[in-house]
């Protein structure tokens, strides 16, 4: 089911950029929370504009300029500012195949967890991803970290995102398919239970909820592990998962 609101939700998202995307150029001390605003259009903008058209190359530089904005954030915020578990927009570059951007965003993120805003296994989760994929981790620091993982999600209490870890370090593309999977039954029946209750709004549902980035930004990484992954999977349709015809620009983000 897709909502009826979608050429509503692509306009506000074109709108909102167009009025806060020229106020962050150049801005400094950077504003965490402008940035993730003008990331969470430019995901929806891009979602929405897919969902019309089914049109991947849309979606894709979109979740580029989003990508790009975080890392100009990223890379000019202060340590203090840094939540590495607030991955969104570096989901979103993985997502694209903007392997510099994610790079970029994966070098300038916080290396040690902040237990004040994020909980241990979200950071490690998204720690390990970067460190893994991005930075260059060998295997024996890669195990090191999964295992800190392990130790951080509750004893008896399943994750998927650690099994989706597990998977992709094992090279297991059966356990990451099905680990996969899961997850998207997750993600599926938090937002469609939150929007139901009226928890999510309709223009979140329609777009995060329908399109799952974060499991093609996996998808992208099992991928280029050489994993044997299935065509296709609910809320990641295979148009989305077309190789990117875009080009990737540092400054992309600078032109909503």
């Amino acid at each position: 089911m897709r909502s009826r609101f979608l050429p509503v939700i692509l306009s506000n998202a074109d709108m909102d950029l167009s009025r806060l995307v020229p106020q962050l150029a150049g801005t400094t001390p950077v504003a965490g929370w402008a940035f993730a605003r003008a990331c969470r259009y430019y995901r929806a903008r891009g979602c929405a504009a897919f969902f019309l058209t089914g049109r991947a190359e849309s979606l894709h530089r979109d979740l580029q300029r989003s990508g790009a904005a975080y890392a100009y954030f990223i890379s000019h915020a202060q340590d203090g500012d840094k939540v590495t578990s607030r991955a969104d927009p570096f989901f979103d570059a993985v997502a694209c195949g903007d392997e510099a951007g994610a790079s970029n965003i994966a070098r300038h993120s916080a290396q040690v967890a902040r237990p004040d805003r994020e909980h241990p296994e979200d950071f490690l989760y998204v720690h390990l991803l970067m460190r893994r994929f991005f930075l260059g981790a060998t295997d024996a620091e890669a195990a090191s970290i999964l295992q800190n993982l392990e130790a951080a999600v509750a004893e008896g209490s399943p994750s998927q995102r650690l099994d989706v870890c597990r998977a992709l370090l094992a090279g297991d593309g059966e356990a990451f398919h099905e680990a996969l999977l899961r997850l998207i039954d997750e993600h599926r029946a938090w937002y469609e239970t939150g929007f139901q209750k009226g928890r999510i709004p309709e223009e979140v549902w329609a777009t995060d909820g329908c399109l799952f980035i974060e499991g093609l930004a996996l998808l992208r990484l099992a991928r280029a592990a050489r994993l044997s992954t299935y065509e296709e999977y609910p809320l990641i349709p295979s148009l989305a998962l077309a190789p990117p015809r875009i080009r990737y620009e540092d400054g992309s983000w600078l032109t909503p």
